[in-house]
């Protein structure tokens, strides 16, 4: 069976074909909080998770620094298609935002310790979980994605400064205790499908597809960072965009992902990515 294909729906997930033939300008900045208000109208946000407020001071501080980067080499994109892209800075399916830090989060006196978040999360998690870091990253994107190659490995595009002109050489694998022991400071999303001999074929195409081709622990595929929206070219990559290409290759001819066209998939449209069959659920929050 072919992959699904669709055009409309990626506008309401946020992973949208990215719009050209619009100039940035101060003008693009002067009236924000109506885009906030339309993402409310559209179901986007949900103002009792995202106040507005809340979202004004998130904009100001880090999506509009991050659009303004990611203008530095797409001139043609303007920020409204920029923050759909991005989905507004909240997930797809449970509409949290993607920048809400731990020390923000509401009830913070009953969160588990450092250490026993990163106990659970290295007990919980398997191959082929897909994780979503929430957090302001030098990705080009909003938060950050990456794959459980293996039980006990992530696999991932970390990006870094200087990401829109590229970095060689930016995959790579590490342990998942000192991956997350990394990330402890941000909220991770753990995402999986149902079908595990699935989530295992993905995750073995991921480890021998972009980090070896084998399956040994020594790296011998160098795959460099870089944001395109070219979303079947596996090198450069990026970091949303490998797990996809995990996924939507890794799956053979299981209508497992929609097919889209050329684009750039941020992290918080990955979940609203998979077909009603396959969609993955949510795993926890570590």
């Amino acid at each position: 069976m072919k992959k699904i294909k669709i055009g409309t729906l990626i506008s309401l997930v946020g992973a949208l074909v990215l719009l050209t033939g619009v100039s940035a300008n101060a003008d693009e900045f002067t009236n924000v909080g109506s885009l906030y208000d339309k993402a409310v109208s559209e179901n986007i946000i949900d103002p009792n998770l995202y106040p507005k407020s809340n979202w004004e001071k998130d904009e100001l501080s880090a999506m509009r620094p991050s659009y303004e980067q990611y203008k530095e080499y797409d001139s043609s994109i303007n920020y409204e298609s920029w923050l759909k892209t991005n989905n507004y800075g909240v997930m797809s399916d449970t509409k949290l935002p993607i920048l809400q830090t731990k020390e923000e989060a509401p009830s913070n006196s009953m969160l588990r310790s450092s250490q026993d978040n990163i106990n659970a999360f290295c007990r919980d998690t398997r191959a082929g979980d897909i994780l979503i870091v929430g957090g302001n990253f030098p990705t080009g994107v909003i938060g950050h994605a990456a794959i459980l190659n293996a039980d006990g490995y992530v696999l991932e595009m970390p990006g870094g400064p200087n990401w829109f002109w590229g970095i060689s050489d930016n995959n790579r694998q590490l342990p998942k205790r000192q991956w997350i022991t990394n990330h402890i400071k941000e909220w991770t999303s753990v995402y999986r499908i149902r079908n595990t001999g699935l989530a295992r074929q993905v995750a073995r195409y991921a480890d021998t597809h972009f980090y070896n081709t084998y399956g040994g622990a020594t790296k011998n595929i160098h795959i460099n960072y870089l944001v395109r929206s070219n979303l079947k070219v596996t090198n450069p990559n990026y970091c949303s965009k490998l797990v996809w290409q995990a996924y939507y290759f890794g799956s053979g001819n299981l209508p497992v992902m929609y097919g889209i066209s050329d684009s750039v998939v941020a992290p918080t449209g990955l979940p609203a990515l998979f077909t009603p069959a396959y969609a993955p659920y949510q795993v926890g929050r570590y």
